[in-house]
């Protein structure tokens, strides 16, 4: 079975640059001007409402952290999504080996200040595409909370199926969703 994990053993864990019409996945900057932006977007009460993280209050130093450990991790896949007009960044897609799923892949995104153009759609689509023709997985899994209705919307129109549904240690409700490979 294809992890992420081997994978990015194979590939030295550099991730490739995936370009769309409208958005460049690449890696993370490691560089003060993104953590700050990042920061930024985790500071925002509407995104942390979304990301479940309504409690957490993160310092610039944590985001630094996160990122580092991000980009060592084997069984983990982060890209920074640029807009590609632009070139500034507006969000992050992760994809990465999950214990919720039993070590099946899950993909989580989140953008920061650009939902509801797009982004997050072609975003999704190229790390979807790439997952299954480059990486070789079959199928893809995610959790996401039933109030982020324009999420469940979109992970819907990409196909994905509902699977289940849980809540978080909050009693917070989720939708578990998965998306098979399509057959040759």
């Amino acid at each position: 079975m294809t992890t992420i994990e081997s994978y990015n053993r194979k590939h030295d864990n550099q991730l490739p640059t995936l370009a769309g019409e409208r958005v460049i996945l690449t890696g993370v900057p490691d560089s003060d001007e993104f953590y700050k932006l990042y920061h930024k977007w985790l500071s925002n009460k509407e995104l942390k409402i979304k990301l479940g993280e309504e409690d957490m209050e993160y310092t610039l130093e944590e985001v630094k952290k996160m990122h580092d450990e991000w980009r060592k991790d084997y069984k983990n896949m982060t890209f920074c999504i640029l807009n590609k007009e632009t070139k500034e960044p507006i969000g992050d897609i992760n994809l990465f080996d999950s214990h919720e799923f039993n070590n099946l892949p899950e993909i989580s995104i989140m953008l920061g200040e650009h939902s509801g153009k797009g982004f997050g759609r072609e975003a999704t689509q190229l790390l979807i595409d790439f997952a299954f023709e480059k990486i070789k997985i079959n199928e893809i899994n995610l959790s996401v909370y039933k109030d982020n209705e324009p999420a469940v919307k979109l992970y819907k129109k990409l196909g994905f199926r509902t699977t289940g549904e849980t809540k978080d240690e909050d009693d917070r409700e989720e939708f578990l969703m998965k998306l098979e490979k399509p057959s040759d």
